[in-house]
C-alpha cells in the first residue's frame, strides 16, 4: 500500500486538535504547546521523507521478468534511499521519464550491461548511456 502524504497530514491534523484541547484542559501555556507542536511537526516531515524514499521507483520483478510497464514505476526501492539523501535529489529524479529511471535501476541496481537494457527497453545503447549518466550526474 502507498504511503498518501494528505491522508497522513489530515491524520495528524485531527490528532493534534485533541492533544491541544488535553494540553489546555490540564494547564499547559500556549508557548509550552506550541513547542511540543513543533517537534511533533518536525517528526512528521521526517517520517514523510522517510516515507517517500522508500517508496519503490522500480519494481524488480517486472525488470527482472522484462514487463515494463510505466505505471509501475511510481515507487522508490529501498536501495534508492542510499543515493537519495535530499528532497532535492529526489525532486528532481521524479521529473526523469519512468524508463529513463528503469534503464539506471537496471544498469546499477540490476547489474546489467547497456546493450542488454537496449534490447529489453528497445531504445539505442547510445541513449541509454545517456541516460545512466545523466541520473548519476542528479545523484552527486
Amino acid at each position: 500500500m502507498a504511503y498518501n502524504h494528505a491522508k497522513e497530514e489530515k491524520k495528524f491534523k485531527e490528532q493534534w486538535e485533541q492533544k491541544e484541547k488535553l494540553y489546555h484542559e490540564i494547564g499547559m501555556t500556549g508557548e509550552q504547546i506550541s513547542v511540543i507542536r513543533e517537534y511533533d511537526e518536525r517528526a512528521f516531515k521526517m517520517d514523510r521523507a522517510f516515507y517517500r524514499r522508500t517508496m519503490l521507483l522500480a519494481e524488480p520483478e517486472s525488470l527482472m521478468e522484462g514487463k515494463f510497464d510505466d505505471r509501475s514505476d511510481t515507487y522508490l526501492e529501498e536501495y534508492w534511499t542510499d543515493l537519495i539523501d535530499s528532497d532535492d535529489k529526489y525532486c528532481k529524479l521524479m521529473k526523469v521519464p519512468p524508463k529513463m529511471r528503469k534503464a539506471f535501476y537496471m544498469y546499477r541496481v540490476l547489474g546489467m550491461f547497456q546493450d542488454e537494457i537496449s534490447s529489453k527497453l528497445s531504445i539505442p545503447q547510445r541513449t541509454i548511456s545517456y541516460w545512466i549518466v545523466k541520473i548519476a550526474e542528479i545523484l552527486k
